[in-house]
């Protein structure tokens, strides 16, 4: 599976070709510093690793500075990638936004078999956790206990929201 920057990266570039200063100034036109921030070192050191892997590649279209597109087995892995991400339930929700955003490499119809799975797993979770806080409550924990487990339920039920609104 790649790493959040990895999906950052291939997710920019399967709309259009672009050197990393670009990706950069696109990374601070979306604010994800408030919610994943990518350094240019952390950046280009990606870049470097997606095209050895053969993910990326460079166009050649300058000498200055490498313009990257993402490759067939670029967008392979991306897509791999999304599918497990909404496959999964993770307590670092910024891999279920990256699922999100990125979620336009499915098809309609594997975009419609993602969702289908991921309210299962949230359902499924859900139940679990609600249980959990009862068990909580009757075994006296504390309120910063319950006050993680309430952040679960309502992390739970905005993923749900989310969902019904795709």
């Amino acid at each position: 599976m790649l790493s959040k920057t990895s999906i950052v990266i291939l997710g920019m570039l399967r709309k259009e070709d672009k050197n990393a200063y670009d990706m950069l100034k696109m990374i601070d036109l979306m604010n994800m510093k408030y919610w994943f921030p990518i350094g240019a070192t952390t950046l280009y050191e990606t870049c470097i690793r997606l095209e050895k892997k053969g993910y990326i590649e460079n166009t050649g279209e300058s000498e200055a500075k490498a313009i990257y597109r993402i490759t067939g087995k670029g967008k392979d892995e991306l897509k791999a990638t999304i599918c497990a991400l909404f496959e999964r339930i993770d307590y670092d929700t910024v891999w279920f936004c990256l699922a999100v955003m990125y979620s336009d490499v499915l098809t309609k119809r594997e975009f419609e078999g993602e969702k289908k799975k991921r309210a299962a797993l949230l359902e499924e979770y859900e139940i679990g956790t609600r249980e959990n806080k009862e068990k909580m409550i009757r075994g006296k924990s504390t309120y910063a206990q319950l006050c993680a487990i309430d952040r679960m339920i309502h992390v739970i039920e905005l993923e749900k929201e989310t969902l019904k609104n795709l």
